[in-house]
């Protein structure tokens, strides 16, 4: 199995794996040389940074018959991009699906916007999991998977409030209270993989807030 993070963070996600898409929150021009070998696109929700339209735009005039496995949420702002309906694969939630040769199932995330993850089983038995934007993850069970692209935003509750408490204290707005509020720490990314990965299951932290220097 083969998977490429070409970028993932709050300025844009996307990640190939196999002939698989992960989100598409980059520029048309960063996915321009991978667009021959991609069959699907799945975007997880709403944000620019996972759903970025001029791209999607661009995607459904160049290539045409790439199609995007979403939840229903998504299916008018595809449609306005001018991706064709027959273009969408749209899955209810907590359902596997046979698309293609590939199992898919899409399971909700704890977001400000509805947000998915979703499972991929390959043809040839590789299992995948991802997910993103999410405060919570306790619900899903995803055992002895492959490959976990997972959230990891920072490392604990503890440190998020004590950026709060300090923002607070010097009269600044503080973007951390939303953070806390719509994503996974790598303490909570951690002990879901505990519960969840084999032996040789593999995982791949992503979407971490990066500190800007003042």
């Amino acid at each position: 199995m083969r998977y490429e993070i070409i970028q993932t963070g709050s300025k844009g996600n996307a990640i190939l794996v196999n002939n698989i898409l992960l989100d598409c929150g980059v520029s048309y021009t960063k996915l321009k040389k991978y667009l021959k070998e991609i069959k699907f696109i799945f975007i997880g929700h709403s944000h620019n940074d996972h759903f970025k339209k001029t791209t999607i735009k661009q995607i459904a005039y160049e290539k045409p018959n790439i199609k995007f496995i979403v939840g229903n949420y998504l299916v008018k702002t595809l449609l306005d991009c001018g991706v064709k309906s027959k273009n969408i694969i749209v899955l209810e939630l907590e359902q596997w699906y046979k698309v293609s040769d590939l199992k898919i199932r899409l399971d909700y995330l704890y977001h400000d916007v509805p947000n998915d993850c979703i499972h991929i089983h390959f043809a040839d038995g590789k299992k995948v999991f991802y997910a993103t934007d999410t405060s919570k993850i306790d619900h899903i069970i995803a055992k002895e998977y492959d490959y976990y692209f997972i959230e990891a935003n920072y490392l604990t509750d503890t440190e998020l409030d004590n950026k709060i408490q300090e923002d607070k204290e010097n009269n600044r707005f503080s973007y951390y209270e939303r953070v806390k509020e719509t994503h996974l720490s790598q303490l909570q990314a951690i002990n879901w993989l505990d519960k969840n990965m084999g032996v040789n299951s593999k995982y791949i932290f992503i979407h971490q807030h990066i500190e800007k220097e003042n």
